[in-house]
């Protein structure tokens, strides 16, 4: 007999609030991923009403959005700063949008919408099913579906039908199975949306120009997981089966692939400084995990690239969390789960 936990699904509801909060919780939830206003730019109905039944599967987040019109945005400025490279699967299961001022998109249609590129796109009452995939999880998949970025797939495809089916389909079943078969029922989606895609030559070949970002992004990854290593360009081409040239061009924005690494050294550190789940390890033990050997050079390069100390900035972040705390207990209800999940995939 299985007596292993069904996955459970988790419930938001702006109803559940005072009407003076209810934007304010929605995007303390859905502002992980977009900047939202309202879709002429002007105030925010006090009335406004949206829901979110998600799950979270470990390495992915599945789940049903509803919510009335909406202008959701990611600027070039904010691709550039929030650090998030996630890719979003989304079947329209009611209601429509104009993508990017252009492309009309309606029920049964999907969306592919890449976070580490720019995204515009104005959403009248609507409910969508959305899988929220980590780059890293399978990057050759997150590099074909990168290169659909932006791209209206319409339902008269009979594949992108096939692929909606399946996902609403899946996510019917997920409240009947255990955490483990539904993490692995959408590794299955994956592999299929990947199969598809990779026996499609009209799809990539409209994607080109973008496969070459996804590709970065790719290689961005790699380093991420691997920071203490020391990558030289010519590893990287061979690790990628790609020239030189093209990892010069990927890194010239950012001073080449030693001082990227640097600096992404330098901001795992901060984030590990910031963050209270590190607080038992010592300074040069957050130094060491972030691919600084030496002591004295971490704290110098700290110190260099951002002008205090990492002591300080413990101390600080310390501070800061126990103010948090007590705010947080304040308005309980206010927690982001979603957020909370996206944040730690």
């Amino acid at each position: 007999m299985d007596t292993a936990p069904r996955v459970p699904i988790y419930q938001f509801n702006t109803l559940d609030f005072d009407p003076k909060y209810r934007f304010d919780v929605w995007q303390d939830n859905m502002g992980i991923l977009f900047d939202l206003l309202p879709p002429d730019g002007g105030k925010q109905d006090s009335n406004f009403h949206s829901r979110i039944e998600a799950c979270n599967l470990g390495e992915m987040v599945f789940g049903v959005t509803q919510a009335q019109s909406q202008w959701f945005k990611r600027s070039v400025a904010r691709v550039a700063h929030d650090d998030m490279c996630h890719i979003l699967v989304q079947v329209f299961l009611k209601g429509s949008g104009i993508l990017d001022r252009s492309a009309h998109v309606t029920a049964g249609d999907m969306l592919i919408i890449d976070l580490a590129q720019p995204h515009d796109m104005v959403n009248n009452s609507f409910e969508n099913l959305t899988l929220v995939l980590p780059r890293d999880v399978n990057p050759r998949l997150s590099a074909l579906l990168a290169s659909l970025h932006g791209r209206h797939l319409s339902s008269g495809d009979p594949m992108v039908k096939l692929i909606g089916k399946h996902l609403v389909s899946l996510w019917d079943l997920v409240p009947e199975m255990s955490l483990v078969q539904a993490a692995g029922a959408v590794q299955g989606s994956l592999g299929l949306i990947q199969g598809w895609l990779s026996n499609d030559p009209e799809k990539l070949e409209d994607g080109e120009p973008e496969v070459s970002m996804a590709l970065g992004r790719t290689i961005r990854d790699h380093i991420e997981m691997h920071l203490s290593k020391t990558f030289s360009a010519e590893q990287l081409a061979t690790a990628f089966k790609v020239s030189r040239s093209q990892i010069y061009r990927i890194f010239a924005p950012d001073g080449g692939v030693a001082r990227y690494t640097w600096e992404r050294r330098l901001q795992r550190a901060l984030r590990m400084l910031g963050q209270p789940v590190y607080n038992n390890m010592s300074i040069g033990a957050v130094g060491y995990e972030c691919g600084f050997s030496n002591d004295s050079h971490f704290s110098r390069s700290f110190k260099s690239r951002f002008g205090t100390t990492p002591r300080n900035v413990r101390a600080e972040a310390r501070h800061a969390w126990l103010s948090q705390q007590a705010l947080s207990e304040s308005r309980e209800q206010h927690i982001a789960y979603l957020a909370a999940w996206i944040r730690n995939l």
